[in-house]
Formats: C-alpha cells, structure tokens, sequence
C-alpha cells in the first residue's frame, strides 16, 4: 500500500488534473467526492477553474448518493471557475408520470382479456392503485428539485447565462412536462453561448423552449433531433462551424440548409422521407460531411463542396447518392445484404468525383473482400483517375487494404 501512496505521490499535477477531468467529464459524477481522495487533489482542483466549469443536471441522478447535486455545490461551481465559460447539461430522464391515462389502460387490457376472473380483476386493480401517490409526489419532489437546481446554474435575472459556453437539453417523455416548469428562466441573454443542442424526440412543445431563448449570435455549434426545429432556433445560420441535424420531412429543411454557408462540418441522421426535388446547395467552408439512413432520397442534391476533405455514408445500400466531390470516403454499414446490393452500391461510391482514398467498414463476414477485389478491378479506371487506396475494416479490425498505384 505504501508504495501504490509514493507512486501515486509523484505523479505529476498535470496528470493529475487530467484524471480528475476524465472522472467528471460526462456528467456521471461531479467534483465534490474526489476533494477528499488525497491532498493534492484538493489543491489542485481547488486552484484549477476548468475542472468546475461542466454542471449537469440529471434528474434520475437526483437521488444517487454517488452524484448528489445541490445548489451548494452549484455555487461552488461557480465560485472555482472564475471566470471561465460555462458547459451546462439539462437531462430530464425518462420520468414517467402516472395519471388518469393509467386506468383507461387497464380498462383496455380488462376488455381485450379472453376471459374474466376476481383474481385478474384485483390484480389489475393492484396496478390502479399501487403506490401511485407516493410516486407522483417523488415525481413532483424532483420537478420541484430541478427547478432549484437550473435556477442556481441560471442566476438572479440570467446573471451566470451571460457565462454559459454550450448548452444541453435532454428531454424525454414526457420530461418536457417538467420542463414546461424552467422553460421562463431561459429568457435572458447569452452573449457568449457557443454550443447549443437539443436532444431526444421532437416534440410540438420545443418551439416554445426555443422561442425563450433570445438571439445567439454567438452559437457555432447546433445539434438538432430533427429538421423541423432548424430555423426556428434563434441564430445567425450563417455564422454556424457545425451542425448536426436529424431529416424526416422534406419542409423547408434545405432552405435554411442553404443559409449556412460558413460551417466547416455537416452531419444528417437519420435520412428518411420522399426524395427531394433537384437542388444546388453551396458550402464553400465544408471541410467534412456526415450524412445516414435513407441516403439516396438526396440524389437529386448537388452538394458544392471545393474544400471537403471527408465523406462518411451510412447505410447499407448506397442505391442513389447526391453529386459532391470528396477526396476521403468512409462507408459504414451494419451488415452485408447480397452480392448485387453490396456491387451496386460500391459502384455508385466510385463514381464520387475526387476520391483518393475509400474505405469500407463491414460488420459481417470477410467474403466481402473477394466482392470489393473484383468491383475495384472491373472499375472504369478513367472515372476515378485519382483513387489510391481502399481498406476494408471491420470497426477497429483491419481485413484489407488495395493499392491501386501497383496495379
């Protein structure tokens, strides 16, 4: 034990430092009960203001004695951080709330039942009346807990949201019921707010959530669930590095896509929906972009892209792809249908003007390799005068790599 203590002694404060950021990092745990680990994690940490930057709020976390949260340690928080940027993280969890809708259901089930008995009408009965009280009353505990909590991380009128550097917002439901309760706390300015995302389901309630935000102009980074959110946040577009997106509807989505001329990386989850009309959208910044599920509803999309580097397609049949010209291909895909879907869908990737270099991440079995062996050979080699390489990985697991400059 003696000598764990004087190894761990002379490690230096640096590495210190890092390992109390990684502990803390994802929000799983805060600070408070690595103070008391060792004396130089108190030292440390107390004159280290980035390690109390990161607040999060977890209302299923509410109760866990290994990351109890109080508005102390919230004011702690700010307190140690000085004056750096805030990250703040608001998850509702997934906290069900009983109510009248509880016996209709049961009503439901007792009419579908084949036949009836005293035993399954008491039992049913049971779930009816089971400790509903007493939970509700948790459920209103925690509400009420919450609202404490991001009233200490927002501040008489807004005070510490002038502080907030990102933003996150976990709802789930029906978790916005809850947060129906903090939604006025939000409207005061963040002048220096760069990291804005929403996370879960749509849901109709987010435009009033939105609409209390004033303008961020300083926002460089939105993660969205879906596209009908995109234009009612509050932002300069143009000014946007990122942006995350998920697409199910073909509404006015591309408009305001086409207003972001300045961001650097673009991702789209989740593809799904009619395909869309023919349209040229230029990203003349776009560095990487990102784009999964139903891809090939983009095919009639130009994307005009001179400066994009990466290209990750996600899906398992590449059947139509929009018009870009990338010089890195990524292609990932669960798992391997058939020979024809996995040719055609090499073929369309080699038809991406640019590309260098492909490579292709399988979750299935190595017979793939002979597959891509041979679309590669029967390739029109004067479409892809620059292609030189292609791998062929299974997540971190190397099958394969071609060299198309020794053949």
């Amino acid at each position: 034990m003696s000598n764990n203590r004087s190894l761990f002694s002379r490690l230096p404060p640096e590495t210190i430092v890092e390992i109390l950021k990684f502990v803390i990092e994802d929000g799983s745990h805060h600070l408070g009960p690595f103070l008391f680990v060792d004396k130089r994690f108190y030292a440390l940490a107390m004159s280290t203001p980035s390690l109390w930057c990161n607040i999060s709020i977890k209302i299923n976390s509410i109760f866990e004695e290994s990351n109890k949260l109080s508005v102390q340690y919230i004011d702690s928080c700010l307190k140690y951080s000085g004056t750096t940027g805030l990250n703040i993280a608001l998850d509702m969890g997934n906290v069900p709330h009983p109510g009248s809708w509880m016996t209709s259901v049961i009503t439901d089930i007792k009419k579908s039942l084949p036949y009836r008995s005293t035993a399954i009408d008491m039992a049913l009965e049971d779930v009816v009346e089971w400790n509903w009280d007493e939970y509700i009353f948790s459920y209103t505990f925690q509400q009420e807990k919450t609202k404490d909590l991001t009233m200490a991380v927002v501040g008489t009128a807004g005070l510490h949201m002038r502080r907030w550097k990102s933003f996150k917002f976990f709802p789930s439901n029906p978790g916005l019921q809850l947060g129906g309760m903090i939604w006025e706390l939000f409207n005061h300015s963040t002048p220096n707010l760069e990291r804005f995302e929403l996370n879960g389901w749509v849901y109709n309630e987010y435009g009033e959530f939105i609409n209390a935000f004033p303008q961020l102009t300083a926002v460089r980074y939105l993660n969205l669930p879906g596209d009908g959110l995109l234009g009612r946040v509050p932002l300069i577009y143009g000014l946007l590095k990122t942006l995350v997106v998920g697409y199910d509807y073909s509404g006015p989505f591309l408009d305001t896509l086409g207003e972001c001329t300045g961001l650097q990386e673009l991702t789209i989850n989740t593809i799904r929906g009619s395909t869309l009309d023919k349209r040229d959208i230029s990203f003349p910044l776009l560095k990487a972009l990102s784009l999964s599920g139903n891809i090939d509803i983009l095919e009639n999309i130009t994307f005009n892209t001179p400066c994009l580097e990466s290209l990750t397609l996600i899906g398992d049949d590449l059947f139509g792809l929009p018009t870009v010209k990338a010089r890195s291909i990524l292609w990932r895909t669960m798992v391997l249908h058939n020979h024809d879907s996995t040719v055609e869908s090499l073929q369309h990737l080699l038809q991406i003007r640019g590309i260098e270099e492909l490579t292709i991440d399988f979750e299935g079995p190595e017979e793939i390799i002979p597959m891509v062996h041979e679309v590669i050979s029967q390739r029109d080699a004067s479409s892809t005068p620059s292609l030189q390489i292609v791998r062929v990985v299974d997540g971190d697991r190397h099958l394969d790599t071609i060299h198309l400059m020794d053949k």
